[in-house]
Formats: C-alpha cells, structure tokens, sequence
C-alpha cells in the first residue's frame, strides 16, 4: 500500500510543474490581457436566438424564355382575278325596214322599201304595196363603256336613212260601191332620214367563255333623239279624174306604179288648196298642157311641179323620240376584238351589227 500512496503524491506535486512545461499553457498566458478593463465580466453572451436574423439575399426572378411564336400558316394566294377591258370604240351599221305594215289596215295603196330592187314581194304581205325600191341603212359610231364585264353602256351617233320610194296612197275610206276611188289618191312622199343620238343599255351573258375567246348573248334597250334631215312627209293631190297629159287612163291601184299613166295634176281650190298655177309655171305647160298636169316619169314627178300644184307638208317635226329595243350575240376575242351582231326595233325593223376595238384594262 505504501508505493501507491508514493506515487499518488507525485503526481500530485508534479501537476503544476506539467502545466506550466505545456504549450498550450504558455499560449493561453500571452493571450491573457493586461489590462483589468478587458477582463471578462460574469455576464452571459445572449442565446444566438436573440440575435438578429439576417436576411438572406433575394435570388433574381426566374426569367422565363418567351414561348416561340407559332409559325403561321401558309395563306394560298387569291386567285388571280381576270382582267378585261373597259373602254372600246366601234363603227355600227345595217338596214332598216319601214313599218308600214303599220299602217296598212288604213290605206288601199302605198309604197315601202323592202331592199328587194323593183320587184313586189307575194303574198299577203303585199296587199296593199304599189312600189318596192331599194334599202333603208344605218351607219354610225359608237363608244362601249363597260361597267361590269357583262353590261355595257354604249353611247352613239348614227345617220339613219328613213325613206320610201315615191308613190300614190289612198286611203282606205275612198270607195264607192266596193270600188277604189282612183282620182282620190295623193302623190306621196316619205322621208324621215335622221342623225340618231342615243344611248343603249346591254347586258349579255357567256354562253362559252375562255381565256382567249367569249360568245355572249344578251339584249337591252335604248333612248335617244333624232334630228331630222329629211323634208318629212308631203302629199299632192292626183285630182279627179284621174288621167296623165297623153290621155292615157288610170283606171286601176295596178296603174298606180306608173306615174305616166296616172299624174298629179290640178282640180280645184278644195283639193288643191288654192287657185290653179300661173299659165306657164309648170313644165308641161310650153306644150299646151290643158289639163295642168305635172311633169312626170314613170317613177318620179317634178319637185318645182308639185308645189305648184299645191304640195303640203303633213308632219313637219324638228326632232322625233328613238326608243331602242334590241337583242345581241358578240364574238370577243382575247377581250380586244369585238364582232356583235343586232337587231331588233328603231324607228322600224333594223338588223346589223357592229366592230369594236377595246382598250383600258380594270
């Protein structure tokens, strides 16, 4: 028991000694302050609980990528509209037929122009007609302004010949028991030839259309006015009896076709509206001319005779009203050439057509 007490008392007074001898020991004893005022008091250091929190630095916003635009859809381009073009110009012209059919139910006699030469038509159409000579025509320029591809607006001016062939019209009322009174028949003539200004309106339709060629049918009318260049309607009386200055006789509506064989002369102051002419005022008279007839042809009598012999104007009209009423096929090639072709009512029956040229795309 005695060397374990011995040795418990040397560790006891060796202690100090090993405290000192160490390092660390010597390091706490620089570190030791000097002055009093930096000794450590008795307080306690505040829970790390009570100190402040200090606030954790915000991260930037997430900027996020903007979403990739949707590629459009591929837009099929417009169908290519077709072009045409809106302004022509043309030259028109045909023939015209004078309506006196109109008038037939009226007269006994009376004279048209058929453009079948001389010769009488056969038939029923006939009854009534004492001469056939030659045509009536249109001729004439034109502007097309097309307002839509279909419809066109077609202002013109055109020359009208509007005549009939001299000749001897009697009215229907002149009978006497069934028969024609021949002496009352009126040498009469016709012309009512004009310049047309005017204005149509034509719509038409494709009855085969492609890119290079349009057959089109359509119709329309028109309105307009005519000056007159014609001297109108004027009559003579043929005056009873009926004769001619060689004697010959005018018995009968056949003789009428020969003015030699039945010839305007004078009657009287009722018939003729005045006094008989002044001797020697009328072509015939040199030749002794007892019965004060006109000089004639078989187809034509003296102008200077006539009003001698008292010619009157029946209608005496400046300017008359056009109402056009028309139907039309045109031929359009590649939207430039045009061929179209009418007919259909104006002053009387006309058929013809016209050329035209277009220009001006829309």
């Amino acid at each position: 028991m005695r060397p374990s007490l011995a040795l418990l008392a040397m560790s006891l007074a060796l202690t100090p000694s090993l405290a000192l001898a160490s390092p660390f020991a010597r390091v706490h004893a620089l570190q030791a302050p000097s002055d009093p005022a930096l000794q450590p008091t008795s307080s306690k250091a505040p829970p790390s609980t009570d100190l402040p929190e200090q606030p954790l630095p915000e991260e930037p916003p997430k900027v996020e990528p903007p979403a990739p635009e949707p590629e459009p859809e591929p837009v099929a381009a417009p169908p290519e509209k077709p072009k045409w073009n809106r302004h022509g110009i043309g030259i028109r012209g045909g023939l015209t037929v004078i309506p006196t059919w109109a008038v037939r139910g009226y007269v006994q006699s009376m004279t048209n122009a058929l453009c079948r030469g001389n010769s009488l038509p056969s038939g029923n159409f006939a009854k009534g007609l004492s001469r056939v000579d030659g045509c009536n025509f249109y001729v004439g320029g034109e502007y097309v302004y097309r307002y839509t591809e279909n419809f066109d607006i077609v202002p013109a001016v055109a020359y009208h010949q509007i005549k009939a062939p001299d000749g001897l019209w009697l009215d229907d009322s002149e009978k006497t028991n069934g028969q024609p009174n021949i002496g009352a028949a009126d040498y009469t003539q016709v012309n009512f030839s004009h310049v047309a200004i005017q204005v149509d309106f034509i719509g038409r339709g494709n009855l085969i259309k492609t890119p290079d060629f349009k057959w089109q049918l359509g119709g329309g009318g028109g309105i307009g006015l005519g000056v007159i260049t014609g001297f109108g309607f004027l009559q003579t009386p043929l005056g009873t009896p009926a004769g001619s200055p060689g004697g010959g006789t005018c018995n009968s509506l056949d003789d009428y076709k020969d003015f030699t064989k039945c010839t305007p002369h004078y009657q009287d102051e009722e018939a003729n509206g005045g006094p008989p002419p002044v001797q020697g005022s009328l072509e015939l008279d040199d030749a002794g001319n007892i019965g004060r007839f006109a000089k004639c042809t078989t187809d034509r009598c003296n102008g200077n005779d006539l009003d001698a012999l008292g010619r009157k104007k029946g209608v005496n009209l400046p300017v008359i009203p056009i109402v056009n009423l028309l139907v039309s096929m045109r031929f359009l090639i590649k939207d430039t050439f045009g061929i179209n072709i009418v007919g259909g009512w104006q002053t009387g029956f006309y058929f013809g057509g016209s050329l035209q040229y277009f220009f001006g795309p829309k």
